[in-house]
């Protein structure tokens, strides 16, 4: 099953519709501020963490993204808000853009040879993006998979476990996006 935490993005509303409900999976959605409430008997295989308004400090109460994160032991993903709370969740730092990005942008794909790169064939892939803050600083225990003329770490990985950010929004860029999701779903053995 994937577990899904929602920031309130309008971006993960519009994946489970166009996305989601079409899968042959099964799923389930938390609220940020929701506790996450499973069954014992139940199986999560991967964790997306939304994207959503503010950043991990504020004005939200992010808690179940960290419960999540810090609790199974399991492929994660995340989305703007999402990649940033990962980075923070490990000891890195974000910091404010000098003003708000919110268009399409190139990113740079630096580890094109990453699993969440399978199929894709190209090192420079336009991605949709709403963000006003960045990862400035990674932790010690990822690595930079990708970068754009905005975010130096525009696409973040752990070392040594199948954690990946992207400060993007993948899950509706498109067809490149829509690629490397379904390489992490691959990586869930969910599809």
């Amino acid at each position: 099953m994937l577990l899904i935490i929602d920031n309130q993005s309008a971006f993960i509303k519009k994946f489970k519709r166009q996305f989601l409900s079409e899968q042959d999976f099964d799923y389930v959605f938390f609220d940020h501020n929701q506790p996450i409430t499973l069954s014992a008997k139940t199986k999560i295989k991967g964790i997306i963490l939304s994207g959503g308004k503010g950043n991990p400090f504020e004005p939200l109460n992010l808690t179940s993204n960290f419960v999540a994160l810090m609790n199974f032991d399991v492929p994660v993903l995340g989305f703007c808000l999402g990649h940033e709370i990962i980075a923070v969740s490990y000891r890195g730092r974000i910091k404010k853009l000098a003003e708000y990005h919110g268009k399409k942008e190139t990113i740079s794909i630096t580890k094109p040879d990453d699993d969440i790169f399978n199929g894709l064939g190209k090192t420079e892939i336009s991605l949709v993006k709403r963000h006003s803050y960045h990862v400035a600083e990674l932790p010690s225990t990822f690595e930079s998979l990708g970068t754009s003329d905005t975010c130096l770490n525009e696409i973040i990985k752990h070392k040594d476990k199948p954690i990946y950010g992207f400060q993007s929004h993948p899950e509706v860029s498109g067809q490149d996006g829509m690629l490397m999701v379904k390489n992490f779903l691959k990586l869930c053995k969910i599809i």
